[in-house]
């Protein structure tokens, strides 16, 4: 995208919320004068700014921006995809790009997450896109969101799952301070989704505050199950060929350096254990306000998980969960 472009959608970006919301389809007709596409573009922004409290892994009015400047947005407000019409971008991952989206047959909100066209003819990528729904659609339980297709049109690969109203924790650390009652729930919680998974040969691999989200009515939901792996036991409740299907190659690092276990930021072989060691630094994260572990690079990052112990509880912890976290 040009710089030029980029500025006049930015321009009416402004403009447009700074009106009234009844006001703002009239003006966007008449200020993009017959350009569709930037109607669009301008459009997503807007309706991405609305809804930036909901959903999944980002703050959304930043990353649409990004999205748009670099030229990459898939879809548009008002474009359709299968039965789905989109209504807003909701965020982008390292996998894909989210969207909320309104299923025709049956009057709902979803939120859609779309592989990116530059990354389908990645083999690799579209095998880890689809292995994410197979995995995640395996599971019932109330705290994991819910699958319900995954399927592709014309090309473009895509996810269909519950649209879930509410902040991630990361948001939620961010205004406020979570109180201990609520932090314990929240882990309580995010415990029962991770046994639910563990039980059926799921590891999630990326557990921290982005992908976990507390509704409105205090449900937790774990989120993205992209970087799933399925560990090799005898009881696998889904398709037994997935079990090596879905192991990453040796030596590769997947997830998020701050909330990795040792044997993750090596590349080991891992297991359940790895999303116990997450959920502890996300927990001892909300008690605290702060990391146990840190550095001013991946690599000091890495050895202080390794070799380091971590930071000193602050004095408000109780005694009795400074216990259970150690």
């Amino acid at each position: 995208m040009q710089p030029e472009r980029w500025q006049l959608i930015d321009r009416l970006f402004h403009e447009t919320v700074n009106l009234e919301r009844d006001e703002r389809s009239q003006f966007l007709v008449q200020a993009c004068a017959g350009d569709e596409l930037l109607r669009k573009e301008v459009g997503a922004l807007v309706a991405s700014h609305e809804s930036a409290d909901n959903f999944i892994e980002a703050p959304a009015s930043a990353l649409a921006a990004a999205l748009l400047a670099k030229g990459r947005a898939g879809l548009g407000v008002g474009d359709s995809i299968g039965p789905y019409t989109i209504r807003s971008v909701l965020g982008i991952g390292g996998m894909g790009e989210v969207y909320l989206a309104q299923d025709k047959r049956l009057g709902r909100q979803v939120a859609l997450k779309l592989l990116p066209t530059q990354f389908t003819t990645s083999p690799e990528r579209v095998r880890r896109f689809e292995l994410e729904a197979r995995a995640a659609s395996a599971l019932n339980h109330p705290n994991i969101v819910t699958i319900h297709e995954i399927s592709d049109n014309e090309g473009k690969q895509f996810i269909v799952t519950e649209f879930v109203e509410g902040k991630t924790i990361r948001d939620l650390m961010t205004e406020r301070t979570i109180s201990l009652m609520e932090t314990l729930d929240v882990t309580i919680q995010a415990a029962s989704a991770l046994d639910a998974a563990h039980k059926a040969g799921i590891v999630h691999r990326d557990i921290k505050p982005e992908n976990m989200m507390l509704r409105n009515d205090g449900y937790l939901k774990i989120l993205d199950f992209g970087l799933a792996k399925l560990t090799e036991l005898p009881t696998l409740s889904v398709d037994p060929s997935l079990s090596t299907q879905i192991k990453t190659n040796p030596g590769m690092v997947m997830g998020t350096v701050q909330y990795m276990s040792p044997e993750q930021t090596q590349g080991e072989e891992i297991d359940a254990r790895t999303d116990l060691w997450s959920l502890g630094v996300v927990l001892f994260e909300m008690l605290n306000g702060y990391v146990p572990f840190e550095g001013k690079t991946t690599s000091h990052l890495i050895v202080s998980i390794l070799e380091s112990e971590p930071k000193h509880f602050t004095q408000e912890v109780p005694s009795e969960s400074q216990r259970i976290l150690t």
